[in-house]
């Protein structure tokens, strides 16, 4: 996937001259959402290998992004995860994590051997849990006190999407 038109949202790869946009992003992301995410706003905040879905507006302005990463161990290579879903304050409800998150399905159906998604969503986040079920994501379990986040924990619905 290089490039993709939604109306006058386009999504594309990050590549190394929208870095800078994507880290403002997600650190906006994680001070904001605290509990949403695994990383913290004071982590030394690196995404997992694999490629990073980005939406832009048509003042090529980035206006979300989520991460793909296909699991690289033999026996666990048919699995991929998404992670790190974000859509900046402003655009949210407007579709455009939809669009972003058909994009990493399109995306990951193209990769050899991956035949499964999976995701982890907090349980009180019930507006994207909704998205990921309209988009075909299964609940498998519950997972207490996933997350920590100001001294309160959070738990988590991990979810799957059969691929093939």
């Amino acid at each position: 996937m290089v490039e993709e038109r939604v109306g006058a949202m386009k999504t594309k790869v990050l590549t190394p001259e929208h870095t800078q946009a994507y880290h403002r992003l997600m650190v906006k992301a994680l001070r904001q959402f605290p509990a949403d995410f695994e990383a913290s706003h004071i982590d030394d905040f690196h995404p997992f290998n694999g490629p990073i879905l980005c939406a832009f507006n048509d003042k090529d302005e980035l206006i979300g992004a989520v991460g793909l990463r296909q699991e690289q161990l033999l026996k666990t290579r048919h699995k991929g995860l998404i992670w790190g879903m974000v859509v900046a304050p402003g655009h949210q409800g407007c579709g455009i994590g939809k669009n972003l998150l058909e994009a990493a399905i399109a995306h990951a159906r193209g990769l050899r051997g991956l035949e499964q998604l999976y995701l982890v969503v907090g349980e009180h986040n019930t507006r994207a849990r909704r998205l990921y079920e309209s988009l075909g994501f299964k609940p498998f379990g519950l997972e207490p006190r996933e997350l920590k986040a100001a001294g309160k924990f959070y738990n988590g619905v991990h979810m799957w999407l059969k691929l093939k």
